[in-house]
């Protein structure tokens, strides 16, 4: 028997135009998976109503509109940057796995996949994405408006995210070791969380951090004016 041969990476798997239409169509309503289909410049031009669900609008709220729109800010900036890739053709420095995503103004996050669609000349003319969610509503709520920190607290949890010791975190901020460790035991109570390695993993898996950034940074929205 032969070597089996692995599938392609679901970011790195190119659909010929000539095999895209009947196929799409057929998967768009029977297959119980959100698929939307977005054209060079980023824009919805079609969505099943699995997707539509999912992200929490009307169909006719989210054809020819922006795919960022959708997108909750926190991933936002990183999965244009990785669409972008796509629509230029490199697809090789593209991540071959699905990236984590959460929609705007919902509580639903899970996994998108993107599919690049040439049109046989190795130029891709639109994408393929199919999202997974993991969670519901009811077990993860926005971030926005639920979350507000001070200036002072969100560098705080920014330096926890980034591992920084107590004494490495006090001389960025110009603290004693006390008021870092203060500000600390108010996040704790704050998020709920016994430590310092769950503060930082609850508050990534709330959107308070934007995706891709590093060393991590607090999303605007979550900082009191």
């Amino acid at each position: 028997m032969g070597a089996c041969i692995p599938p392609p990476p679901l970011m790195d798997a190119v659909i010929s135009g000539a095999e895209y239409g009947d196929v799409l169509l057929s998967l768009f309503e029977k297959t119980g998976i959100g698929l939307a289909v977005l054209d060079s410049a980023l824009r919805v031009r079609a969505v099943n109503d699995v997707f539509s669900e999912q992200c929490g609008r009307p169909r006719t709220a989210i054809r020819n509109h922006s795919f960022a729109e959708l997108l909750h800010l926190s991933v936002r900036s990183h999965l244009l940057r990785q669409f972008e890739r796509l629509i230029q053709g490199d697809h090789a420095r593209v991540d071959c796995q699905p990236i984590a995503t959460r929609f705007e103004g919902t509580g639903i996050v899970g996994q998108l996949a993107a599919f690049p669609v040439d049109n046989g000349t190795d130029k891709t003319q639109s994408i393929v994405v199919q999202f997974a969610p993991e969670r519901t509503k009811e077990s993860l709520p926005p971030a926005r408006g639920q979350v507000k920190l001070t200036s002072l607290t969100s560098r705080v949890l920014e330096g926890v995210a980034a591992g920084d010791p107590t004494a490495r975190l006090a001389a960025k901020l110009f603290l004693s070791r006390q008021g870092i460790e203060y500000h600390v035991s108010l996040l704790l109570r704050q998020f709920k969380v016994p430590n310092r390695t769950a503060l930082a993993a609850k508050a990534y898996s709330m959107g308070i951090f934007s995706i891709g950034c590093w060393p991590p940074k607090v999303l605007p929205e979550c900082i009191r004016n």
